[in-house]
Parts: C-alpha cells; structure tokens; sequence
C-alpha cells in the first residue's frame, strides 16, 4: 500500500497538469475566435504578398548562396556579375514581374518601387533605360536581360520598398483558382454544362461562385470591398484604375449597400468590370475543363449516380466512435 500512494499522487498531477494545459490550448482557440468575430480577419485564401527582399532571399537559398555573400551583393549595388543576374532573374519571376517571352511586367514590378512625389518623369526615363539597354542583348539572354531591366528600375523608378506586394497568379494558378471555387461551390453537372457553353451571367449560382473566386483570389474582400488595385497588378490593364471605373464600382456598391456581398459584387461585375476582365471567359474554360472532352459541351451528359451507403457491417454495431480533442 505504502508504493502506492506516490504514484496516484503522481498520476492526479499529471491529471492536473494535462486538464490546466486543455484549457490554456482551449482559451487561446476561443480567444482567437473572438477577435476574428470583433474584426474580419486576414485569411490568407489563395493569395500569395511577398516582399523584394524575401524573393531574394529564397532565390539565395535556391542557388545555395550563404548569407554574407549575399549581404555584400546587396551592399555592392548587385555588382555586374553572372550569379547576380541569376539571382535577380530568379527574385523577378518569383515576384511575378518577369516573363522570359514578354520581358518586364511593368504593372506588377512598379509596385516594390516607390518615387518621390515630385519626380514626374521617372515612368519616362525607366522605359528609355530599358529599351536603351537591351537594345545589344540576345533574347535568349534571360539573366542579362532581366538584371540590365532591374537596375534601370533600381535607379530610375524609385527607391526600393522592402513591405510585402500582392503577387498576381500566373496563368497556371489562375485557371486553378477558378476551377477549384468551381469545385468548391459543389454545382450541379447540369450548370458546368451550361457554363461550359456561355451561360453564365444569369445563371442563379453564378454571384455565389464569382464571390468565392473573387475572395480566393484577393480582388475582394467582405470587410473592404473591390479591390481594383490587385485585379490591376493581376490583369494590366489600366482602364481599372481610371477615375471612372472607380466611381463605376463606388457608385454600384452603394446602390446594392444592403444586398449581399455575392450580389453586390455581381453587379459591379456586370456594370463595371466584365467588359474589361476576362472574368466570364475564365469561368468558361474551368468548366469546360471539369466537364472533359465532351462534344456537346456537357449537354445531354447522365448525372452521376448517388454515392452508395456505408456499408458498416464488419464491426460490432453497437460500437462507440471515438471522441478527440474533448476537455
């Protein structure tokens, strides 16, 4: 009896313990519930922001660069060299600003750079830079051509920012984003059907998807709204910064300030921004891609039958599941 009594001693304080540490785990879960309902968090959905400084240092880690080597490129004005037009190839396509084809993605890459309010020629003197420095270099010369575009960015556009930008979605990732909310919003084949063949606008689970690609994609938010300044950094297209497609979109929300998020951004969709988005196209060819091959374009297609029941005669029906994560 005497042997005993130390170890159930021992054993109710790791009860103890094990309860107290259930419940600081539990407070700080409810905690973080509680400030998500006071403030809309920011859930991180299927948007990438990264700053200059981090896609260099991930392109550093690809080359196996150790960090002080770094630190003197940088401290060095990237030097003239083979590994640092690599490494800033690299920083370039992984920010998204960079295409080997196309060159400079002008309305991604601006955004790490930041004039002074007074210098009003600087958009001017960047593009001569560029055109005056690749003018001599093959176009299969990827690392040359993209470090000569860096340093006339590096000192012509502006000073360096170091905070985190919106990276856009390459092709690859967007068709993927819209696909995925397609899945997502568990639609009937019946309406991939319709979608696969340019139905789409006023098909009534449209505004639901449109809401989900736009939240998954950062070009809106509950707590903010449209962002037109990402669908620019994604798209290019300036027309969405215009004065009027601002007030366009300011003008539409206000008028629907009392529908739903999913309604209210399908009318700034269909007054503001369809004409100059590829919004409806992309949602077309995700389906089309969920639907296969089909030549009708998923017309006529039999819907897919219901899944079969659990069969759960191989265990003792009166078993009791287990229950997890209970304090």
């Amino acid at each position: 009896m005497g042997s005993r009594e130390p170890a159930n001693q021992y054993s109710h304080r790791a009860r103890q313990q094990q309860a107290l540490s259930m419940r600081s785990i539990l407070a700080i879960l409810l905690s973080g519930l509680v400030a998500c309902s006071m403030v809309l968090c920011k859930l991180p959905h299927y948007t990438v922001f990264k700053s200059f400084p981090t896609a260099l240092r991930e392109c550093a880690e690809y080359f196996q660069m150790p960090n002080c080597t770094l630190r003197n490129y940088i401290e060095q004005d990237y030097p003239d060299e083979p590994i640092v037009k690599k490494l800033l190839h690299c920083t370039m396509v992984n920010l998204a600003s960079w295409d080997d084809g196309t060159g400079i993605r002008e309305f991604v890459f601006r955004n790490f750079f930041r004039p002074i309010p007074e210098d009003s020629c600087y958009e001017n003197r960047t593009r001569e830079c560029v055109q005056h420095s690749l003018q001599y270099l093959n176009d299969d010369c990827f690392n040359s051509r993209a470090y000569e575009t860096f340093k006339c960015y590096y000192r012509h556009f502006g000073d360096l920012v170091t905070s985190d930008q919106y990276i856009p979605n390459e092709k690859l990732q967007l068709q993927q984003l819209v696909q995925t909310s397609l899945i997502i919003e568990s639609l009937p084949r019946s309406v991939l059907a319709r979608y696969c063949k340019g139905d789409i606008l006023d098909e009534p689970h449209f505004p639901d998807l449109m809401l989900a690609i736009f939240i998954r994609g950062g070009y809106y938010s509950l707590d903010g709204g449209i962002q037109l300044e990402n669908i620019y950094t994604q798209l290019g297209d300036p027309e969405l910064l215009t004065p009027q497609t601002r007030q366009c979109c300011e003008a539409v929300g206000s008028s629907f300030c009392g529908s739903s998020h999913a309604e209210k951004l399908h009318q700034i969709g269909r007054r503001c921004l369809f004409e100059i988005t590829p919004t409806v196209q992309l949602v077309q060819e995700a389906a089309k891609l969920l639907i296969g091959d089909d030549p009708s374009c998923g017309c006529g297609i039999e819907p897919l039958p219901p899944p079969s029941s659990c069969d759960c005669s191989g265990g003792p029906r009166n078993q009791i599941a287990p229950v997890y994560n209970r304090v």
